[in-house]
């Protein structure tokens, strides 16, 4: 199971309120309000429902902008983070300093 998820269902809410704001757009055109008036309540709760779905979310969701497709994505982070898991930052952080120490050293 991966804590990543793809932003369709993001997409998807995001295209569906336009669509409705379109729609209602021409039904104002007609001066038909009450159907104006319902379809605010209904933009308001796809909108209400999108925003408390993004905040149950331990973190900010991140854009990213690189190379690649979601799927391909998804599993380079899944790897980085299974690695990173098993790692200690500190020893990691340690063995670059002894590295870094030990090419300084013989390139005198």
């Amino acid at each position: 199971m991966t804590n990543f998820l793809p932003a369709g269902m993001i997409n998807e809410t995001l295209e569906d309120i336009c669509k409705k704001i379109n729609e209602l757009k021409e039904q104002l055109a007609k001066g038909d309000t009450n159907n104006v008036m319902r379809g605010l309540k209904e933009l308001e709760d796809m909108t209400l429902d999108l925003w408390v779905f993004i905040e149950k979310f331990a973190c900010q969701p991140l854009i990213y902008t690189g190379a690649g497709n979601t799927e391909e994505i998804i599993k380079r982070l899944e790897w980085a983070l299974a690695f990173s898991e098993e790692v200690n930052p500190m020893d990691l952080l340690m063995l670059q300093q002894e590295i870094k120490k030990k090419a300084a050293y013989k390139s005198k």
